[in-house]
């Protein structure tokens, strides 16, 4: 019995080790030889005019390397953060902005990178890479759990070998100024473990099967398809939508058809975020919305709405930020603090 539990004990402290190792930075073991050579091909191929890899050398630990985090248990490479570093901190005309210029990577993304198969994190996102396709080979990372390639400047339609990342629990491919497309979403029913998916501004006119292959994935809990122009929405019999509690679906032009085949988003139970601006919906705001008491950010600005204010808004005591603003309708809302239909405390979206 003794032994039992010592051998329990030691599993337990072995696993907690390893979760610590994970969190905890950058390894003390070393990185291996294999993926040391495998990020300094990747450097090669990669334009740096700010010098950001400049700690990348050859005979460097890539685990105290820049950008880099490895898993002190085994010394393998779990995280690759090439995001530009002021891509949070853009502001047009300043020198923040030319400082996000300077420093924005770009060249090809070498193929070697499939040789960090231990890879749980990828980011490349606020680099120009001017136009390639996003390269088949990311699909055979299959440890990432993260991938964001937001803003990396990337065209052409997404590969489908992406829906072969089977662990990932986040995908941002939005803000491309590139034509990002996707024929199809079939790729991404076998991501079922996906909880953020952020696909805005990409052109998404071709996929017929976007709101059915989205309703499939259980897990999604923030979906983003702002600016992709969605014009017809989809009959659906029944949403799936339980753990969803942040929507954008602004800049789409639906027209009153959302409003019409879209009663699944009236669903969520667990909704706090939803914003459907610049959609020309024309009419009355439908009184369904008013069942989503539990909305803190609610965006309605920009379209065509042009009834009376919906009495049930006063209901919305969660409510952080509200913007009917540019449309015609009559009213005010002085319970929550809103005058003329402005805005309110603002939140920030996810």
């Amino acid at each position: 019995m003794k032994s039992t539990m010592s051998v329990s004990v030691a599993l337990v402290f072995l696993e907690l080790f390893a979760i610590s190792s994970f969190c905890s930075g950058n390894s003390d073991v070393g990185c291996t030889d294999s993926e040391r050579e495998a990020l300094l091909k990747l450097k090669q191929d990669l334009k740096d005019p700010s010098n950001r890899l400049g700690s990348w050398v050859v005979d460097g630990d890539c685990c105290k390397w820049a950008e880099v985090v490895c898993s002190n248990l085994t010394g393998h490479v779990l995280q690759l953060s090439l995001r530009n570093p002021f891509r949070n901190d853009l502001r047009y005309a300043t020198t923040e902005y030319e400082d996000y210029m300077r420093s924005m990577l770009s060249g090809n993304v070498n193929p070697s990178l499939v040789d960090l198969k231990h890879l749980t994190h990828l980011d490349l996102s606020g680099n120009d890479f001017q136009g390639i396709r996003i390269p088949k080979y990311l699909g055979s990372l299959k440890n990432l759990r993260y991938l964001n390639l937001s803003g990396a400047e990337f065209a052409g339609i997404i590969p489908h070998q992406l829906g072969n990342l089977s662990n990932l629990r986040c995908l941002d491919l939005s803000w491309s100024e590139y034509a990002l497309q996707v024929h199809s979403f079939s790729w991404l029913s076998g991501l079922s473990l996906l909880e953020h998916l952020d696909l805005s501004q990409m052109n998404l006119n071709k996929a017929s099967d976007w709101l059915l292959v989205i309703n499939s994935l259980p897990s999604l809990k923030v979906l983003k398809l702002s600016d992709c122009e969605l014009h017809h929405f989809p009959p659906l019999p029944s949403g799936n939508y339980s753990s969803l509690n942040a929507l954008d679906l602004s800049q789409n032009y639906f027209h009153n058809s959302f409003f019409q085949y879209g009663s699944w988003v009236f669903g969520p139970r667990h909704l706090v975020i939803m914003d459907l601006s610049y959609n020309q919906f024309e009419g009355q705001i439908p009184n369904r919305l008013g069942n989503r008491t539990s909305l803190r950010h609610l965006d309605l600005s920009a379209n065509k709405f042009n009834s009376t204010t919906p009495g049930w808004l006063s209901k919305f005591n969660h409510l952080e930020f509200l913007s009917v603003s540019s449309n015609g309708l009559q009213g005010t809302i002085s319970s929550i603090g809103l005058e003329n239909l402005t805005l309110s405390k603002q939140s920030t979206f996810p």
